[in-house]
């Protein structure tokens, strides 16, 4: 009888032991999400072993000298009462419990001020993230927190002559690539922290986490290192105030779609076409880059306003996404 596979940490500075996470990652990625496009080999690497804040902890496991599964656990300084828990298995080693195994692995590699494990999936129907949940979060112990619908632009063919701000000129909207101008960032990472926290998100509970000017000059940095390109657009009001906020990242590779990371018009100032406007602005700037044909971004189902600008923009839906949890 073959003995089962053994599950051990990975060393997240051996660049051969990743490789072959990422292998296996992008293999079990690419079995439940046709049509997905991951990030290069590089790119992947080099965000498990930034120092940005967050403490990663990978785990595999091996069948023989094989891996064919790995996860991973990631805690943010910002929220370390959560940890966000990921499972990939090789489709040709499923259906043995070892996801089970390997999710319980990384678990307890969590730090003990973690009260709270987070998982996200993408399937390709509604049907299919049923599937998914009765048949393997559930027996974790894992419960559905919210659903997103992911959405997709095409951006050849997008239609961005609107400009949803005619009529507001008391709004400067401006753009701009790898990073806003330093006077700017401070202001632009209260948005960015802002994001999860204003969005209806289910039983997430989400609380803003401002993000500091050298923490938002890291992620630029790191999306540099990725081969990437991020396009931010922001509109100012009269007083110099950043009161809307949009951030697109465009990959190296030009089959991978753009993704949205985040927009937000602050409270005070929305009713006047502003989401629309920065949204459109990135939109535009990322077809004269010429890096992606397509882009993408997500709003929990019950986010109606940005599902509304999003579809009145041309975005289709192309998948559904859920978001688990369970208390430790």
């Amino acid at each position: 009888m073959r003995a089962a596979p053994t599950v051990r940490p990975l060393d997240l500075d051996d660049d051969a032991e990743l490789a072959a996470a990422y292998a296996v990652e992008s293999a079990a990625t690419s079995d439940v999400r046709p049509g997905w496009v991951p990030l290069g080999e590089a790119a992947r690497l080099a965000g498990w072993q930034a120092d940005d804040g967050w403490a990663r902890h990978l785990v595999g496991a091996f069948d023989g000298a094989e891996l064919v599964g790995v996860a991973s656990a990631q805690t943010s300084r910002d929220t370390p009462d959560t940890c966000w828990v990921d499972v990939a298995v090789h489709p040709r080693s499923r259906r043995i419990g070892l996801g089970m195994r390997l999710a319980r692995a990384v678990e307890q590699s969590a730090p003990s001020a973690v009260t709270r494990f987070v998982a996200g999936a993408h399937r390709p129907t509604t049907a299919a993230v049923d599937a998914l949940v009765d048949g393997f979060a559930r027996r974790l112990g894992y419960t559905i927190a919210t659903t997103e619908t992911v959405v997709e632009l095409d951006l050849g063919h997008a239609d961005l002559s609107d400009d949803a701000t005619r009529h507001h000129t008391a709004y400067a909207i401006s753009t701009h690539v790898d990073g806003v101008p330093g006077e700017l960032r401070e202001q632009v990472g209260v948005l960015k922290g802002l994001v999860d926290a204003e969005a209806p998100n289910g039983e997430l509970d989400w609380q803003p986490t401002p993000v500091g000017v050298e923490e938002y000059t890291d992620e630029i940095a790191l999306w540099q290192r990725q081969g990437r390109t991020a396009i931010e657009s922001v509109a100012v009001d009269a007083h110099g105030s950043v009161v809307a906020w949009t951030c697109l990242v465009v990959a190296a590779d030009p089959a991978r779609p753009a993704q949205v990371e985040g927009t937000l018009v602050l409270v005070g100032h929305r009713g006047h076409g502003l989401g629309r406007a920065v949204k459109v602005a990135s939109l535009r700037a990322a077809r004269e880059h010429g890096g992606a044909s397509r882009v993408r971004t997500s709003s929990d189902d019950a986010n109606v306003w940005m599902r509304a600008v999003n579809a009145g923009l041309g975005f289709v839906p192309v998948e559904s996404e859920v978001i688990l949890h369970r208390r430790r």
